[in-house]
């Protein structure tokens, strides 16, 4: 009994397979001593043979193949059987060369006891060899406590490898888990930066907030479109900030601030000596954005002799700056912004077809301030905080009459412009007042208050109301099929009216 507890100790320290491989050989050592031992693992691969183990005194350490006959292990093993060899001089078929050299040490009567170890299922998990005299060899197989220790070592061996798989479920899990917590912090991180940047609770706003969103996550090239002043380099670095690119660099070039003959410099770098007035080497921008982002604005006034160039480098990556023998590579996510309409240039042949289709695989649309009016108060509001902060005095709440003349004005510079007034007027607002109309220079004042003939007189040019009414519907769904390029149910959506709705008005008020 005493000793049957200590063998069970023993088995139950191990948690690991070598750790059990040892215990399997040090017991067949403790209770047999046989001349030699060797046991070989099945790998995970099915076809080789990791073998341990002693002959003597001396450690053997063994990779034999499954399939490899040369040795006696393989033919125990794929005949699923153990097999007794009285001698391995003429018995044994043995021309492993490795397998023979470890013989070197015993004598002609030495024998071999291959024994296959097997999962419950049958399944081939190792092979254990002892090396001693026929007769003990005999002794120890019809006894059969080999056979019973190997069905110990195997039972425990899978009990180990189960408890392996499932730890690595468990960790898995965890780690799924975390990515998923992590995802979604990330996510709520990006709407907060997002809604704290691009101000506004109105349709197209919160439509634009998702594509920012959907753009970051590919590598995609981004065509940014709107009216200028409308935020087109807030949405860019928007997309930089959510990407996975966030932490490099954020690399923007106005291309219709440069003049023609130093646009190529600017962007591809020189080397010394590359042109005169060329002292030094200079590291072009788009080799700066290498593993970050490259920002083209106002894309549509690059000139046509840098398209062609450009269009290369987006395909390809690399670049040879001026002067330069090698060509460089930068890996960078390109996002462009125009107020131009790009499709029409390419008509009129001044932006070269492929290279709109390489800047317009994604497309974002920001929309002018106009057509979001429900989104100045914020914007007043995230403004003149801004200013007050900046300006170190407290100011009041808009003015409402104030806000009224900013939402009916058209502001043809969109959130620029209005960013504009909105910095004045906090500059001539006394401390602890409210911005008002009075607060703006007269030439402002001015802008806001100019009427169309319609205001100044109050409408009294209208003398049918449903026809007006009519008008001005037709003329709000003709702007946002404009703005949505004809997709019905996204101008629905943007009116929060149903789509049948906006088909049987469309068609009675003839909008196409």
């Amino acid at each position: 009994m005493q000793h049957a507890l200590e063998l069970a100790l023993a088995l139950t320290r191990q948690h690991d397979e070598a750790g059990l491989c040892d215990w399997l050989l040090e017991t067949m050592q403790a209770a047999w001593q046989p001349q030699g031992m060797l046991l070989g693992m099945v790998d995970v691969s099915g076809r080789q043979l990791t073998c341990q183990g002693r002959v003597h005194d001396t450690p053997v350490a063994l990779s034999l193949g499954v399939d490899d006959f040369s040795h006696p292990l393989a033919y125990a093993l794929h005949k699923n059987q153990a097999r007794t060899w009285d001698s391995l001089y003429g018995g044994a078929r043995i021309e492993h060369r490795e397998f023979r050299q470890m013989l070197v040490s015993v004598g002609t009567n030495c024998g071999l006891h291959a024994l296959p170890l097997l999962s419950e299922s049958g399944k081939p998990l190792a092979v254990l060899a002892l090396l001693d005299t026929p007769t003990r060899l005999q002794t120890l197989h019809q006894r059969g406590e080999c056979e019973r220790l190997a069905q110990v070592f195997c039972r425990q061996l899978m009990l180990l490898r189960e408890l392996a798989h499932t730890r690595r479920e468990q960790v898995a899990l965890r780690d799924s888990l975390r990515q998923i917590k992590d995802e979604g912090q990330s996510r709520r991180e990006q709407e907060k930066r997002v809604e704290a940047t691009l101000i506004g609770r109105s349709v197209v706003i919160k439509e634009l907030h998702q594509q920012i969103y959907q753009a970051a996550k590919h590598r995609l090239s981004v065509l940014i479109q709107g009216e200028t002043g409308s935020g087109k380099d807030v949405v860019a670095r928007l997309l930089h900030q959510c990407s996975e690119r966030a932490d490099k660099p954020f690399i923007a070039i106005n291309c219709a601030a440069i003049p023609e003959n130093l646009i190529e410099s600017e962007l591809f770098g020189y080397q010394k000596g590359a042109f005169s007035g060329a002292q030094s080497n200079k590291i072009g921008l788009v080799e700066q954005a290498n593993g970050g982002t490259l920002f083209l604005d106002e894309v549509g006034d690059m000139p046509q002799s840098m398209q062609a160039k450009l269009l290369r480098v987006l395909e390809t990556h690399s670049f040879r700056p001026r002067g330069a023998e090698k060509e460089v590579h930068s890996d960078f996510r390109l996002i462009a912004a125009t107020h131009q309409p790009l499709d029409q240039q390419v008509s009129d042949a001044e932006v070269r077809q492929h290279l709109y289709h390489r800047l317009c695989q994604c497309l974002l649309q920001v929309a002018p301030l106009r057509e979001r009016p429900d989104d100045i108060r914020l914007l007043c509001e995230h403004f003149i905080g801004q200013f007050a902060d900046k300006q170190q005095k407290h100011v009041g709440p808009l003015n409402r009459a104030f806000l009224r003349q900013l939402v009916a004005y058209d502001f043809p510079g969109n959130v620029r412009e209005l960013r504009n007034l909105l910095e004045v007027a906090c500059a001539h607002t006394p401390d602890g007042e409210a911005p008002s109309l009075a607060s703006l220079p007269p030439e402002l004042r001015e802008r806001l208050t100019s009427s169309t003939p319609e205001e100044q007189d109050c409408y009294q040019h209208i003398h049918d109301l449903r026809i007006a009414t009519q008008r001005y519907e037709a003329a709000v769904i003709e702007a946002r099929l404009r703005q949505f390029q004809g997709n019905r149910l996204l101008v629905a959506d943007s009116l929060n009216i149903p789509k049948r709705t906006l088909d049987h008005k469309c068609q009675k008020l003839e909008v196409n």
